[in-house]
């Protein structure tokens, strides 16, 4: 994938988003072309790139950072799947 460009504009602009979408468009070409060639038809993957994004907007509008959010650390419990 091409490497992606920082705004031009400010980000508070209201074509940052036309901005942003003329900066991905290869990489979403890109990532439809491969879905293709790998045998998947064109609406499939169409809508699939549709209905992953809308997901991912979704997640990010709940939560922006996760990286940020507290880890919850579990007591051992003696129990293990191990092997050995």
């Amino acid at each position: 994938m091409s490497e992606y460009l920082p705004p031009q504009q400010p980000i508070n602009d209201p074509g940052v988003a036309l901005e942003c979408e003329r900066a991905i468009d290869g990489a979403v070409r890109e990532l439809i072309d491969h879905a293709i060639v790998a045998g998947w038809p064109p609406e499939a993957a169409f809508e699939a790139i549709k209905r992953a994004t809308e997901r991912q907007a979704m997640a990010y509008h709940e939560d922006p950072d996760p990286a940020d959010d507290q880890v919850e650390v579990r007591p051992p419990t003696g129990f293990s799947l191990a092997p050995f």
